[in-house]
This record gives C-alpha cells, sequence and structure tokens, in this order.
C-alpha cells in the first residue's frame, strides 16, 4: 500500500486520507499559492501502525475500562496510550516509504538532511465545525532519518492527550474513528513570521483583515513568547488601519542540533516594526486570494525569508463572532468608564447597563426590545447600540424619533437644533414623566 501522498496530489477532498492540514496544504499548492513542498504520511499509515503493532486492541481495552472519568483518570488513559505509541516501533515498509520521501524531498531542494516540520494532521481536523487548533503537536527543525521517524510517532501519539480526548468527547467524535495523518514539509529559516486573520476576530469585521507578526519563527506568537506586532488593514487593498509595534526582545529560531531555540532580538531591532507597509499589502492579497479560494475566513500562519512571503497552513476562523452591524457610541460612558474595562467586569456591567436602560424607558411610558442587545463591547469598552434606542422610541413620530436618538447617542456634545415637540400621547406621557421626576429630584440646600 501507498501511505505517501505528495502536496501537489493532494485535494481538499482528501481530508480522511491526509487529515485537514495535509488537505488544506494540498488545495493551496494546486491553487498556485506559495506553499513550502512537502508530502503526507496518510492516516492509513497510523491505522496499519496500530494494527501491526497490537495497539487497536490496547487502545480499545484502556477506553473499555471503568474509571471516575474525571480529570485524573483522562490523564492516565490517555498517558497509557501516549506512552505504548512510543513503545513500539514504525513498520519496516511505513517506515521505509517516510525515509524514501524525506531523502527524495532533500535532493529536489539539494540539502542534505533537510529540516523539517513535522506536524500531526487529523481526520477530524480544521473541519468546519470542529478546532484541533492547538491541540495536536507540530515539531520543528527535524533533521535526518532517525530524527523523523521519532517525530512521527510523537504526532501519532499526541492524539493522545486529555485535551483531544476531551473535546472529542464534548463534541460527539467517535475518537476511535478518528486517525492522525502527518505532514513533512520543508522548513523556511523565517526572518519574520506570524498569524493572519482574514476577518477582524474582536468585531467580526469581514472588511478588515488583522496580522501578528514578529522576528523568527511563528512559534514565538503560537507559545505567547513574545507580544507580535499587531497590525490591522483594509481587506480590499491592504491598506493599513493600525499598526500597533512591540517591543520584541525574543525570537525563535533554527537549533544547530535540531528543534528550535529561543535567542535574544538585537537591541537594534525590538522596537523596529517587523513588517513593511508593501510587506503587509502582500500578505491582505494572499489572505484574500485564500479565503475567497475557500469561502469562509481564514486563520493563517505565514513567514518571509528574503522577501518572498509564503504559505505554511490555513484553517478555517471557527470562533469568529457575529457581523455587528448598525450605529455605536461611547460617548454616553465615556466620563463613567475613561478606560479600557476587563472582560470579567464587561459581562458583569453590560447587563447592568441593558437592565438600567430598559428601566428608565419603560418609567418614561416605552417599550424596550427583548431581542436587541442596548450595549457592545468594542476593544474592551462598551458602546450604546443606536438601533435599540430607536426601537424603544418607536412610538412617537419619525422624526422626533430619529432627533432623541441622536441626541441620547451624544448626549454632551451641542446639537443643531433644541428638542421638537409633538402632540401626541407617548409624548405628552414621556414629558409628564420628567416633570414628575424633577419635581421630586431632590433640592440642592
Amino acid at each position: 500500500m501507498n501511505y505517501i501522498r505528495w502536496f501537489d496530489k493532494v485535494s481538499a477532498d482528501d481530508v480522511g486520507l491526509v487529515g485537514g492540514k495535509g488537505a488544506n496544504l494540498g488545495e493551496m499548492t494546486a491553487t498556485g499559492l506559495p506553499v513550502p513542498p512537502g508530502f503526507c504520511l496518510t492516516a492509513e499509515a497510523y491505522r496499519s501502525f496500530i494494527q501491526a503493532t497490537g495497539l487497536d486492541a490496547t487502545i480499545r481495552e484502556v477506553l473499555a475500562e471503568n474509571g471516575a472519568e474525571g480529570p485524573v483518570d483522562v490523564e492516565q488513559k490517555a498517558a497509557r496510550i501516549r506512552r505504548a505509541i512510543l513503545e513500539r516501533e514504525v513498520p519496516a515498509n511505513v517506515a521505509h516509504q517516510a525515509l524514501d520521501s524525506y531523502h527524495r524531498l532533500a535532493a529536489d531542494l539539494g540539502v542534505e538532511d533537510i529540516p523539517v516540520a513535522v506536524r500531526s494532521s487529523a481526520t477530524a481536523e480544521d473541519h468546519p465545525d470542529y478546532s484541533f487548533a492547538g491541540m495536536l503537536e507540530t515539531y520543528l527543525n527535524i533533521r535526518g532519518p532517525e530524527m523523523l521517524l521519532e517525530h512521527i510517532k510523537l504526532c501519532w501519539a499526541s492524539f493522545w492527550t486529555p485535551q483531544v480526548t476531551t473535546y472529542c468527547f464534548l463534541q460527539g467524535i467517535d475518537i476511535e474513528g478518528v486517525f492522525v495523518a502527518v505532514v513533512v514539509q520543508a522548513m523556511i529559516p523565517s526572518e519574520v513570521s506570524g498569524i493572519m486573520f482574514t476577518a477582524n476576530y474582536l468585531t467580526g469585521n469581514r472588511h478588515e483583515v488583522a496580522i501578528n507578526a514578529s522576528w523568527g519563527l511563528g512559534e514565538a506568537i503560537v507559545s505567547g513568547l513574545v507580544t507580535p506586532d499587531n497590525i490591522l488593514a483594509r481587506k480590499e487593498d491592504g491598506q493599513i488601519i493600525s499598526y500597533q509595534v512591540a517591543t520584541k526582545t525574543l525570537m525563535v529560531a533554527y537549533a544547530d542540533n535540531g528543534g528550535a531555540q529561543e535567542l535574544a532580538v538585537p537591541a537594534s531591532d525590538c522596537d523596529v516594526p517587523s513588517l513593511s507597509d508593501q510587506q503587509v499589502a502582500e500578505l491582505v492579497a494572499l489572505g484574500r486570494n485564500i479565503e475567497t479560494h475557500y469561502k469562509l475566513p481564514q486563520d493563517i500562519e505565514w513567514a518571509y525569508f528574503k522577501e518572498r512571503a509564503y504559505v505554511l497552513q490555513s484553517r478555517a476562523i471557527t470562533t469568529l463572532p457575529p457581523v455587528i452591524t448598525g450605529e455605536y457610541s461611547r460617548a454616553m460612558f465615556v466620563e463613567i468608564f475613561p478606560e479600557p474595562l476587563s472582560p470579567a467586569f464587561l459581562s458583569v456591567i453590560s447587563p447592568i447597563i441593558h437592565n438600567m436602560l430598559d428601566f428608565t424607558f419603560a418609567s418614561l411610558g416605552f417599550k424596550s426590545p427583548r431581542d436587541m442587545e442596548a450595549v457592545h463591547a468594542f476593544h474592551n469598552q462598551p458602546y450604546i447600540n443606536r438601533d435599540y434606542l430607536v426601537a424603544c422610541l418607536q412610538s412617537l413620530s419619525p422624526d422626533l424619533r430619529e432627533q432623541m436618538a441622536d441626541q441620547l447617542m451624544n448626549p454632551f456634545s451641542r446639537h443643531a437644533t433644541g428638542l421638537k415637540s409633538e402632540l401626541s400621547i407617548p409624548f405628552s406621557r414621556m414629558m409628564a414623566q420628567f416633570t414628575r421626576f424633577l419635581l421630586r429630584f431632590p433640592k440642592q440646600p
């Protein structure tokens, strides 16, 4: 059986054979995107491995054991399966095909013992409804046959962790029906690298692209080692909206003996933007093409080497907030909350503000909408929703309703005209309630 599929022989329909990560790399290669070359050791190789070594029966026995099914029990079972995988030898036919392909890749690129990234690619990974992002292992700068075979087993074993097994259980995924392919990809000695989201992951805006960038390999960002430069750009033309340059004191680079190492960034580069405006525009164009192909916003790992951009992998964004439409303003809250708020405090204060607004409008004789948020958080600040105000004032005439909504959106600014009046029951009731409130308000001594 052939256990190898080169990227140029793989398409998006091959998830069951090479996993989501492998299928994406093959699909992008076929579209002409700048993907570093490589091959996939198929999920059939993993199936052959567990069957030839008797691991399939071992896995079933471990999973069938009665236990408390708490975190400790899950960890113990997962650790036993991982240990059993690492103790077995890769079957000779699988090892031969993997090493033959590795030597061919090295010969094609003219590099002996070529450094490669070895990535786990589960057959349920990168599915639109699931997100295994960050759960399965990737190993960098793997050199030579022995290291490659060892890290193929480590990729297989990385599926059996408490995080993955618990996630499969919560998502209703048949864990014994998921198999692990392995992606072997020539590594790019990145000068700068990072992550690009083809939609604004904070606001859900599909017309903006968010880029995280830092020196060296992208592992520095993925692992949280550095605070990267944060760039926001328009998707249509790559025009930069904002560019926050971070102080980047550390980077990840190749280690001489394989793997990766942390290095200090030269002092002269710590506060320098990692991407030029032209490079930002090039990345946005790449992201736009990838999103157009997949018809979904994408989370893309990229790298620059010798002034050329490379796409290392791409997956659909599965946690994108809904698109926020309408007009919002924080003028009503700017004096109360002048600084950004913590997410925890926002989660508490937002419904309190909503309830206060509902009560206020009810006291004035208006009915607030049940299916519309009054307050939304942008950049850790509360903003009031104009559509909510208009809906609350629905019983007034259109002209008066729009004028009042404008004044409530920005109560502290000068408006061209004073508040209009009208002969209507809702307006008369509102004014009566205002008058009653003013008469009862405690007078200053």
